[in-house]
């Protein structure tokens, strides 16, 4: 199973879906997957707990897990200079469509568990301290298209 590091965004305008990149700079561990608004419409009440969840204070200090790479675009033909080399030359894999996502809240260390799902089984995996999951979480909101999906821009404002 692919354990996700880097986390990159970006809005497919064709398949109107969200496209998220896992490790996007690795040819070995490379997980390419489409999101689609009904899907990410099913996350957000989910979402929305575990950012009140890693908003809380908390007295024990939280661990800090690997180091983590947040990056959106905010389309495909809106590219920044890494995605124009990176992300296409190691392209070589159709994206998968995400089925499921399983979010766990781990509060002995204040992270939050995902696994994530396609061809019914568990492709790829993240564990990530409440900061870097705010992180990823809003890195994703940034490029979805509001105003085409219904969605408010401030939406997961916490």
């Amino acid at each position: 199973m692919v354990v996700a590091q880097k986390f990159t965004f970006q809005y497919n305008r064709l398949e109107d879906r969200l496209k998220m990149l896992i490790n996007y700079d690795s040819v070995t561990a490379r997980m390419d997957f489409f999101i689609t608004r009904a899907m990410l419409f099913r996350l957000i009440p989910v979402i929305e707990q575990l950012l009140i969840k890693c908003s809380e204070t908390s007295p024990k200090p939280h661990r800090e897990f690997s180091n983590l790479h947040v990056n959106s675009s905010l389309s495909t033909a809106t590219r920044h200079q890494t995605d124009t080399t990176t992300l296409e030359l190691l392209d070589t894999q159709t994206a998968l469509l995400l089925e499921k996502v399983d979010l766990t809240w781990h509060a002995d260390v204040r992270g939050v568990r995902l696994l994530f799902y396609a061809n019914g089984k568990a492709e790829c995996q993240a564990m990530l301290s409440a900061k870097h999951f705010a992180d990823v979480v809003h890195g994703m909101i940034r490029v979805v298209p509001h105003t085409s999906w219904g969605m408010a821009p401030n939406i997961l404002e916490i």
